[in-house]
């Protein structure tokens, strides 16, 4: 072998290896992202970008949990939300009609909605009509991570207006 084959074995044999550590950086970048539990950038893109198209005068998103106030000036139809669709995470773009049962969320596969990420509990939260008010409404179900509506982590069943985002995980749902 000469001097030559031997040094563009070498220098070949170290190109890849520095694609292989490429690839492992970006794939485990990727990981992290993926199930991270807070929003994703094009998520917060969205999100200021909407913010900006509002009127001046649009009553802001904030508000007291379960003030049907809090979502003012949106409407969800005549009779109330009719979706829970994930807008955010691994099922981005997924939904499940609401109906008379209650949607139970997590790891486990005996819930309705299951979801693969390890910030999850196997039984997290449920989704259900609250009988007193007709309007529904969402329980964490002792779950470690937590359930945030609204950008506030929920320790009581909360009623959910629509359009409000609650984040479980790295996922996102709102009522629509």
């Amino acid at each position: 072998m000469t001097e030559l084959t031997f040094a563009i074995l070498k220098y070949g044999f170290l190109a890849l290896l520095w694609v292989f550590v490429w690839l492992a950086v970006r794939s485990l970048r990727k990981d992290i992202e993926t199930f991270s539990p807070k929003p994703s950038h094009s998520r917060r893109r969205r999100e200021r970008a909407a913010r900006r198209a509002l009127p001046q005068t649009a009553v802001p998103t904030t508000g007291v949990r379960g003030d049907p106030s809090a979502t003012a000036g949106r409407s969800a139809g005549p009779e109330g939300p009719t979706l829970l669709v994930v807008i955010d995470g691994p099922l981005a773009g997924s939904s499940v009609p609401l109906g008379d049962q209650p949607i139970t969320l997590g790891r486990s596969a005996s819930n309705m909605m299951v979801l693969d990420d390890e910030f999850v509990s196997s039984h997290h939260a449920r989704v259900y009509r609250d009988p007193a008010s007709g309007r529904w409404a969402i329980e964490d179900l002792g779950s470690t991570n937590g359930t945030v509506v609204n950008g506030q982590r929920i320790t009581t069943p909360t009623l959910l207006p629509a359009e409000v985002p609650v984040r479980i995980g790295a996922t996102t749902f709102e009522l629509r």
